[in-house]
């Protein structure tokens, strides 16, 4: 791991929209928090456009930190940020990418997002990030919304903390007359369906798992979980800031999917008048195939997987 120390350093914003493609910023952005790695879509040789695609490659050193985010309609989208390891490459071992792109610079430590965390908002990071562009640099020397953002990536790189956590204690409790919120269970409190077969029961531990682990992960970004109840069902997640309404399943395959899409729609109906139109989403352990979710789309139900130690889905962060 890098050690980051107080040299001196530059810092930069890249877009995670690298080829200027509505439809392709969620692919890159998966693959920057999978391969830690920031992308250019400029040819690192060519010096129009600004000379954009060369100083990604060649005036951005090792050391400095990039911050991966853009402004999307007046909202910041980030999506994580990193100290600069080695030159500028081409290509990756393993790496397939949805485009063609210019190059790419590896990060390590990096640090992934979601979006963008209260603490930045709180910095005011859309002044600091600018107008729209695939490469700006920040001054910290001479803009005040620039310095508060630099020192807040060099403190947390180099701490190596959470952005926020927060105890499950301060969850809020809404009410109507059909849904009801709380409070996720812990882990021993939880209440296993036992069956005929062991692997129920293995099914729904896995399940819990995964959802704690999701838990987590939304905390450091600032957002919480709850449940929502709809009498006697229980739907396994429900985000209120977002109003993102999610069930976990233990597989990834098919027949999981198809589970889950049924119950996100029973469970978006019956809480109609409380959650009006939510955002649905199913939370699997790893990336699903291509084949398996496309039905989703005239369904509007995305899916949110586990990469790793993040999470990521396939509306461009609106799970993660």
């Amino acid at each position: 791991m890098t050690r980051i120390n107080q040299q001196k350093r530059r810092f930069w914003v890249v877009s995670p929209n690298v080829r200027y493609d509505y439809n392709t910023v969620g692919l890159w952005r998966q693959a920057s928090v999978t391969h830690k790695a920031v992308f250019m879509g400029y040819h690192p040789n060519d010096k129009g456009h600004k000379q954009i695609g060369y100083k990604f490659a060649h005036v951005i050193c090792p050391n400095d930190i990039v911050l991966i985010a853009r402004r999307h309609h007046k909202n910041p989208q980030v999506v994580g940020y990193g100290v600069v390891v080695g030159p500028f490459k081409r290509k990756l071992t393993g790496f397939k990418p949805p485009e063609p792109f210019g190059s790419l610079r590896t990060l390590s430590p990096f640090k992934a997002l979601s979006g963008a965390p209260k603490k930045l908002k709180k910095l005011n990071i859309v002044r600091a990030l600018g107008q729209i562009a695939a490469l700006h640099e920040l001054h910290p020397a001479r803009r005040q919304s620039d310095r508060k953002l630099c020192d807040w990536m060099e403190r947390q790189l180099k701490a190596g903390k959470s952005l926020r956590t927060t105890s499950g204690d301060e969850s809020r409790y809404s009410s109507t007359a059909s849904v009801r919120l709380a409070n996720l269970p812990h882990y021993n409190e939880l209440e296993f369906q036992m069956r005929t077969k062991r692997a129920v029961l293995l099914g729904k531990q896995r399940e819990a798992a995964l959802l704690g682990d999701y838990q987590k992960w939304l905390l450091e970004q600032g957002y919480e979980l709850q449940i929502a109840k709809y009498k006697r069902l229980v739907c396994d997640a429900y985000e209120e800031e977002r109003r993102n309404l999610i069930e976990a399943k233990c597989s990834a395959s098919r027949e999981y999917i198809r589970m889950a899409a049924g119950q996100l729609l029973d469970y978006a109906y019956l809480g109609r008048k409380f959650l009006v139109t939510p955002n649905k989403a199913i939370l699997l352990p790893e990336r699903p195939k291509p084949e398996s979710i496309e039905w989703l789309v005239g369904l509007k139900i995305s899916v949110v997987w586990k990469e790793g130690n993040v999470f990521l889905d396939n509306a461009n962060g609106q799970f993660s």
